[in-house]
């Protein structure tokens, strides 16, 4: 994806053309898919502003902004400008694609292919990999969903049935996986819960890095309620409580952070 059609998703703005603001308000996918990016906009540019050794109020002096306006830009509460962008570039020295486009570091699994010379022997030698929002949805739900790829990783689980590989994106669970690490889950879960890392869907959950009603975090019991917890450097995540766990689904476990 070239930086300006990432930069028409995350200004909701996806053609050449000019739209109004009520136009867009009108389009409900659009506007989730515009949240989604902006969040992960967000991450970006904190990581950066961070790998330059820069505090809030600093970089702020240095793009000329207000420090509780890049707050706002760092949560992915307000919308970026081009300009902006191009300021923040230039304070934090580094290019504007950077900002936009994160570097891809090398998976930590083979991808295997059956027309490499050789069948792929699933569970065998490899795993499925989902993305986190296709398994939340289809295990869920006990529906097959069909694998991104079947891969070798390089930890330390062996291929069993159950297992699958799935990218996890945020900061609410940084302390234990840091965002956008590859990670092994078992569904269904094998063991008790309890201090446990899960994937977890549910109807009342809206996760503020990625906005859909699934999440990643410690499985808790507090009397009658389940809690899912974060563990987070930062303070924005809140701890989710549902009493009974009622409608509460634990999709799988977290098996392995892979490195």
């Amino acid at each position: 994806m070239s930086c300006v059609e990432y930069l028409g998703r995350v200004t909701g703005n996806p053609s050449i053309h000019a739209h109004g603001a009520s136009e867009l308000k009108g389009r409900p996918v659009l506007m989730r898919e515009v949240a989604r990016e902006l969040r992960t906009l967000a991450l970006r540019l904190r990581a950066v502003r961070e790998r330059a050794g820069l505090t809030q109020e600093q970089a702020a002096e240095r793009i000329g902004l207000h420090a509780k306006h890049l707050q706002r830009l760092e949560r992915g509460s307000a919308n970026v400008t081009f300009a902006t962008l191009v300021a923040c570039a230039h304070a934090y020295g580094t290019a504007v694609a950077s900002l936009i486009l994160p570097e891809e570091a090398e998976e930590p699994f083979t991808r295997l292919l059956a027309s490499a010379g050789r069948e792929v022997r699933p569970f065998i030698d490899a795993i499925p990999l989902y993305s986190l929002e296709a398994a939340a949805g289809a295990f869920g739900r006990f529906e097959e969903v069909r694998p991104e790829s079947w891969v070798r990783t390089r930890g330390r689980t062996q291929p069993s049935p159950g297992l699958f590989v799935a990218r996890v994106v945020g900061e609410s669970m940084n302390r234990r996986i840091p965002s956008g690490s590859y990670c092994v889950f078992r569904a269904p879960p094998a063991g008790p819960l309890a201090g446990s890392i899960v994937l977890a869907q549910h109807r009342r959950i809206e996760d503020p890095d990625h906005g859909g009603q699934y999440t990643v975090k410690v499985y808790a019991r507090d009397g009658r309620s389940v809690r899912l917890e974060p563990r987070s450097t930062s303070r924005r995540y809140r701890a989710i409580s549902l009493r009974n766990g009622e409608g509460l689904s634990i999709v799988a476990e977290l098996v392995e952070v892979l490195h």
